[in-house]
């Protein structure tokens, strides 16, 4: 929802920007270019309005103006967000020493129990609804207007002037017949229908002069199809119920209409009938329709109030130069470049060259896995297993295991479109079935994927699953904690409050539940970890300590270095170790063999050498 709303509203500023910029051009081309251009040309704004991709045209910028402005919005949001949202899942790594501290704001992801909407989710169903109804009630007023008008048809039967119309479809090159009514429920003629249109005249006595006239106005429209132009206004009116400037868009589009109709009027005709055609307009202004509806038929005068307007173009209208031709096509080329340029939000995705580098990297530590961890060549990376709290599921997976072992599986279509194979122990099995499972499990994976985790999920299994629901997060984690579920207890962890936690914290250290301890680390800000590293130290709990060296800062790290060298504990020195840059354990390297310290020079160089 969220990537969608701003496609959305990136298209509606983008359109209205490129519509101001045609409007504030108006004075240079209003007299100068074509009738018909400036029809034509705002399709150019209802595909801005309408269309996402920003490569239409070849030469499309690779950054946009409103692409840049959302992403400036998007990279703002992000800054200020919170880091965990509602709907991110909650990483648990207890088994991976080498984790990352996960940050998270506590206030937050409590809410998430309470308001499972997001605002997204909130605009998007406003929007739907009004843009549906908006849609609907279009559709129910075309059809009842068509109704209207096809109760009090009556088929033209003369034959003169059936041979009128066909002598005007032959000279517009029309293959297609058009039907031909009488209806004296209009006081104007008008043209209805998309596929099978048909002309209707008013009641009255017409002469072959006003009939031949009616007759190529309504055909020009037909045969340009302005019906399915009108109606594309019309989608982009729905589709951008809340932005003013497509009502603006529509109103142009009507206007020039029949601005460009009569135009093709005159020049197929000739010069020697303006003034002829002009006295028929004005004869049927002055009647109007007792039931207007622009949506479903095109008709012949829109009112008094343009048609001073078209009886100027209509006498002022003259071939254009090939000078005005060739300047018509060089500012169209340009309103086409301004249209890439405007462009859209697009949904942030890594160029190939990062791909490239991340994938490398990600292959590096992959091929280090397999030499420092197994000697076998069937794993293709670390074994790791993680909790996740996700859309109220608990969902334990671990991943790079034997897929074999398995023999319930599925294949899932992530979100960028790739396949991947899942399997199910025997626990977790009877969720192949359960479709909203089956799409939570999906998301997670496509969030992991997205996020580059470590190490890269290759044969993921779902070992369980756990549907919360309307159960009590207090009774259901204390539940994982007497079972012994550490990822289980995990996931929901991070929904406590801080005071929450931090009770969790010293139940756990004084029960001596290292693996809780371990997954419960990364939601410890500094402070504390600073008052459990010193606990753990006093209480020679190294276990615990070690837990820390994560989580410590290059200072904490040094500094307890030196104190079990001063007090020549080899053994709590020996885990402090791999946490020493290389210089620095090259430095206390020369500092033992000073001290003639023996021990502490042999863990040292195993380490190094």
């Amino acid at each position: 929802m969220n990537e969608f709303m701003k496609i959305l509203l990136s298209l509606s500023v983008s359109g209205a920007l490129l519509l101001l910029l045609i409007l504030g051009g108006k004075p240079l081309y209003k007299n100068r270019f074509s009738k018909r251009w400036q029809y034509y040309i705002w399709i150019v704004v209802a595909l801005r309005f309408l269309l996402p991709w920003n490569d239409l045209f070849p030469f499309t910028p690779d950054t946009t103006i409103v692409g840049s402005l959302f992403e400036k919005f998007d990279t703002a949001a992000v800054m200020n967000a919170p880091l965990t949202s509602p709907n991110v899942p909650v990483p648990v790594n207890p088994g991976n020493s080498k984790a990352e501290p996960i940050q998270t704001n506590r206030e937050i992801t409590a809410a998430a129990l309470r308001e499972p909407f997001n605002i997204y989710f909130c605009l998007f169903f406003i929007w739907s609804a009004l843009a549906l109804v908006l849609f609907v009630r279009k559709i129910t007023v075309y059809q009842k207007y068509v109704q209207y008008i096809k109760a009090g048809n009556k088929e033209v039967s003369d034959i003169k002037i059936l041979n009128l119309l066909s002598d005007c479809e032959k000279k517009l090159n029309i293959k297609s017949g058009v039907e031909l009514c009488q209806n004296a429920l209009i006081n104007s003629p008008i043209m209805i229908g998309f596929f099978r249109p048909s002309i209707i005249l008013p009641a009255k006595e017409l002469g072959s002069k006003e009939l031949f006239y009616i007759f190529a106005h309504e055909l020009i429209h037909y045969k340009r199809r302005d019906m399915f132009y009108k109606w594309l206004i019309e989608i982009a009116a729905c589709v951008h119920w809340f932005n003013p400037f497509v009502y603006l868009l529509g109103k142009e589009v009507n206007r020039t209409c029949e601005l460009s109709c009569d135009e093709a009027v005159v020049l197929i005709l000739g010069d020697k009938t303006k003034r002829e055609y002009g006295d028929m307009l004005i004869s049927f202004v002055r009647a109007d329709n007792q039931y207007k509806s622009s949506l479903a038929s095109v008709t012949l005068t829109e009112g008094a109030e343009q048609l001073k307007e078209r009886l100027g173009a209509i006498m002022e209208l003259k071939k254009k130069s090939k000078s005005i031709k060739v300047i018509t096509a060089i500012f169209t080329f340009s309103l086409c470049i301004c249209f890439a340029a405007a462009g859209a939000y697009a949904a942030p995705s890594q160029p190939e060259e990062k791909k490239m580098q991340e994938q490398e990297q990600s292959e590096q530590r992959i091929e280090e896995s397999e030499i420092s961890v197994s000697e076998d060549e069937n794993y293709k990376s670390i074994y790791t297993q993680n909790g996740y709290f996700y859309n109220s599921y608990i969902i334990e997976m671990g991943w790079n295991v034997y897929g074999d072992e398995y023999s319930d599986q599925t294949e899932l279509i992530l979100k960028d479109g790739s396949v991947m194979k899942v399997y199910f122990s025997d626990t977790s099995k009877d969720y192949i079935a359960d479709k909203v499972a089956i799409a939570t499990i999906t998301e997670l994976l496509s969030y992991l994927k997205d996020i580059n985790t470590y190490p890269t999920i290759e044969m993921p299994v779902i070992t369980k699953i756990v549907y919360t629901g309307d159960k009590e997060m207090s009774a259901l984690r204390e539940e994982f904690y007497q079972d012994g579920d550490v990822y289980g207890f995990s996931a929901l962890f991070s929904l406590l409050d801080e005071a929450g936690q931090e009770e969790w914290y010293q139940k756990i250290y004084d029960a001596d539940k290292i693996a809780f301890f371990s997954a419960a680390i990364g939601y410890m800000d500094n402070d504390l970890i600073s008052v459990y590293v010193d606990k753990a130290d006093q209480d020679g709990k190294t276990n615990f300590f070690s837990a820390f060296l994560n989580y410590m800062q290059p200072d904490m790290v040094k500094q307890y270095a030196e104190k079990y060298y001063a007090a020549d504990d080899v053994t709590r020195f020996a885990v402090m170790i791999p946490y020493m840059t290389e210089k620095e354990q090259q430095d206390w390297l020369k500092k033992v063999q000073t001290d003639k310290k023996n021990s502490f020079f042999t863990v040292l160089s195993d380490n190094l050498f």
